[in-house]
Order: structure tokens, then sequence, then C-alpha cells
């Protein structure tokens, strides 16, 4: 199965938008009430689509074993967003992010070759070779003594965060492949979800939600309004072309991503920093074109 036209279109405009909104959750960096309010956000902006949807075709409510998916989904997609919230703190925006898009599909398509009997050959063996090189290179492993402390933790929850881009995307490609659901009734569902799942502790921590509301108003509705959006591009990508090439073509955003922590936040574009992005992009490339 060959990656469309339609399907690039799709994953290249999810990536742009990706950029764009993890820009501005680096700005706000407002931990959990920070993820609760662009959660919420997300969630009030999705619900009249979910009204139109099932009101199109109530059959595409779901049944148990759709809602123990998205159930999965969710759980995974708030701690997706708690550790990239951990990750901004800690670290520049240029490391952690690049990071955790690049270790993605690392675990993306393993994922994909253990569940779904997705096989990638030597072109695909090559790219996960070129994104490990630049890996090693954004975090600054090379040369040792450029490490620091904030690489060092940047390094950790970058890797982190791609972990649960790995499993929360093996889920969803699941939902949407194997299962048959809906790809944008799916992911507003998963918003609902995660909303609840978020609000005992958002209510613990109403006085800094306030804050961060007051404060970071521009970043959480932009967070809020950009995220789903990019996320439901890649979901729908994932119906019409294979979970081995949508995951690592929608890392075409690192380069992006590392452009704007040097332009937009002033932080440091080292030459090995940069040699790293373009080390991982060659391996999204080289597992794009995979067959």
């Amino acid at each position: 199965m060959a990656l469309s036209a339609e399907a690039f279109a799709l994953v290249l405009c999810g990536a742009l938008l990706h950029a764009l909104w993890n820009l501005q959750a680096k700005r706000a960096s407002g931990g959990l009430p920070f993820v609760w309010l662009y959660g919420l956000v997300s969630l009030v902006a999705a619900m009249p689509l979910i009204a139109l949807l099932l009101w199109r075709d109530p059959s595409q409510w779901p049944g148990v074993s759709g809602w123990s998916v998205i159930a999965a989904s969710a759980a995974v997609h708030v701690l997706y967003g708690l550790v990239l919230q951990k990750g901004y703190r800690a670290s520049d925006f240029a490391i952690v992010y690049p990071l955790a898009r690049g270790t993605g599909p690392l675990f993306s398509v393993l994922g994909a070759v253990l569940i779904l009997g997705e096989l990638p050959g030597l072109v695909g063996a090559s790219g996960i070779a070129l994104l490990l090189a630049g890996i090693v290179l954004v975090s600054g492993l090379v040369p040792l003594r450029a490490r620091s402390p904030a690489q060092r933790r940047g390094l950790l929850w970058g890797g982190l965060t791609g972990l649960c881009i790995a499993v929360y995307t093996l889920i969803d490609a699941w939902a949407v492949k194997r299962i048959g659901m809906s790809p944008v009734l799916y992911y507003c569902l998963s918003l609902g979800v995660r909303t609840v799942l978020l609000a005992p502790l958002a209510a613990r921590h109403a006085a800094a939600a306030r804050t961060q509301w007051l404060a970071f108003r521009g970043p959480v509705l932009a967070v809020g309004l950009l995220s789903p959006l990019a996320y439901m591009l890649v979901l729908t990508a994932m119906v019409i072309a294979p979970l081995s090439y949508v995951a690592p073509l929608r890392e075409l955003s690192m380069l992006l991503g590392v452009w704007l922590g040097a332009r937009v936040l002033r932080e440091t574009l080292s030459p090995l920093r940069l040699a790293g992005t373009l080390c991982m992009l060659a391996g999204v490339a080289a597992l794009a074109c995979a067959r």
C-alpha cells in the first residue's frame, strides 16, 4: 500500500500545525492546569462536531470495545500532555521537541511491526539508524563534554514523550484501521474522556488554573484548537495509508520546531543540533519511503 498524495498533504498540514501549537505550549509551560485548560477548549470546540456526526449517523456511537479503546487512548494522551509540559519546563524547546518527535517513530515502527504486522525493509532499517544518529546529536551526547543538566533532562523527558506518542499512535491506529471507528468522532470523544480524567486533579489546582487562564489565554486557545485539528488530520491519513508511513512522515515538524526554537525563543542552534535534526529528517524520509 503506497502513500497517496492526499495522505501526504494531510500529514504535512498536521505536522505544521503540530509545531505551531507546541511552540505555544512551550511559551506557557504551565503544567497540569494548562493541560486541563487547553483540553477543555478542545472539548468545547468539538462538541458541535460530535452532535453533528451522531445526528447524521447514530450508529457511529461506539460500543463497549470502542469505549475501551477510547479510554486507553485518552489516558495515554493525558500522560503525554503532562510529560511534554514537564519537558518544556526542564529543558530547551529545540531539544525536547525534536527528540520527542524523533523517538516517537522509532517506537511506532517497532509497534507497527510487532502488532500490526507492517514490516519496513532495508530502507526502513536505514531510516531507523539515521533517527538514532540524529537523537544522539540533538541531545548533546556527542561530544560528551557538551552535555549539561538541561540537556540530560531534555533527553529523558523528550524520550518519554516519544514513548507516549508511539503508544497512543498505535492505539489510535488500531481504532481507526482495525475497529473501523470514525477518526473524527473517535478523537472528539477521546477529548471528553481526557477532560473527565484530569478534572479531579485540576479541581485541586483551581487557583493555578485561573492564573494560567489570565496569563496565557492566547496559548491555551491556540493549543486547544490547533492540537486536535492537527491530530485529526493525521488520524484521517491513517485510514488511507499505512501507519509505518504516516507516523514517521508527521515528524517533518521537527525541522520547523528547531527553527522556531532558535528564531522565536532565542535558543542556541548549534551545528551539531542542526545536523542531528537533518539526520532525523532523513530517517523520517527513509521510513516514509520504506516498502
